[in-house]
C-alpha cells in the first residue's frame, strides 16, 4: 500500500502513521521530522527552513519535494510501499507528488484523511507543547497553521476524492479506536487497491461510522 496522510495539525498523523507503518511493515516518510532534524543540526537546509517552521508557515515546495523524492527512492528499494506523514500541504505539492510517483511507479493509492475540529486539535497541540517544547506549538503559531490548513490543504481532499482514493476517518476519538478503524479499513482495501483502476473507485467516508452504529463520540 502507498498511503498519504492529510489532516490538520494535532489530528494524530504521527501516531496513526507509525501504527500503519508498523502493522504493514512499510516505511513511514515523516517530512516534518526530517525538516526538524535539519533545523536541530543547523544544516544549510535547516537554516533555510527554520524561520518558516517557527512561524507556522509552509516550507517552499522545492525543498519539500526533494525530501519526498528521497523518501520515495528509499521506499522503492525497501519494497515499494510507504505511508507519508506531513505532505502534501498544497495542491501544487499533491500534483508534484503524483508526477514523481508516476515517474518512479510509486503513485499513492490511498489518501487517508483524519478529520478533526480546530478546538480539539488546538487543545492537543498545547498539551504537546508542554511535553515536547516545540517552537511551532504556541497559540499564535497553531492559529496560523490551522488557517493555512483550511485555506490551502483542505481543498486537496476534493482532488483525491475525484481520483477515488480518499478515505476519511473521524480522528476526534481516542487514538486507539481511530487506529483500529484505520487498520481494519486498510486491511479490507489492501487486496484491491492495485487492481481496481482509480476511475472505478469511489471515496470512502467512515466519519459517521460510530453514529451509524449508535456509539456516541468520545474524546477521552
Amino acid at each position: 500500500m502507498r498511503i498519504l496522510m492529510i489532516a490538520p495539525p494535532g489530528a494524530g498523523k504521527g501516531t496513526q502513521g507509525a501504527l500503519i507503518a508498523a502493522h504493514f511493515d512499510i516505511p513511514c516518510i515523516v517530512i516534518g521530522e526530517k525538516l526538524r532534524d535539519h533545523v536541530a543540526r543547523q544544516t544549510d537546509l535547516g537554516q533555510a527552513v527554520e524561520s518558516h517552521l517557527s512561524r507556522g508557515e509552509l516550507v517552499p515546495d522545492e525543498i519539500v519535494m526533494d525530501l519526498v523524492h528521497e523518501g520515495y527512492i528509499a521506499a522503492k528499494s525497501a519494497g515499494g510501499e510507504y505511508v507519508v506523514d506531513g505532505v502534501p500541504r498544497t495542491l501544487a505539492q499533491a500534483r508534484a507528488m503524483y508526477v514523481t510517483g508516476v515517474e518512479l511507479k510509486m503513485t499513492a493509492n490511498i489518501a487517508l484523511h483524519l478529520a478533526a475540529d480546530d478546538k480539539e486539535v488546538t487543545r492537543r497541540l498545547l498539551a504537546r507543547a508542554v511535553v515536547e517544547r516545540r517552537s511551532d506549538d504556541t497559540e499564535d503559531v497553531i492559529r496560523q497553521r490551522l488557517e493555512l490548513y483550511h485555506q490551502v490543504t483542505h481543498p486537496i481532499l476534493a482532488w483525491y476524492a475525484d481520483r477515488g482514493i480518499l478515505v476519511s476517518v473521524d480522528a476526534m476519538r481516542p487514538a486507539s479506536r481511530v487506529g483500529r478503524e484505520i487498520i481494519v479499513a486498510l486491511e479490507a482495501m489492501r487486496p484491491l487497491v492495485d487492481y481496481v483502476p482509480e476511475h472505478l473507485r469511489r471515496p470512502v467516508d467512515l466519519t459517521g461510522l460510530d453514529a451509524a452504529f449508535g456509539h456516541a463520540p468520545s474524546l477521552l
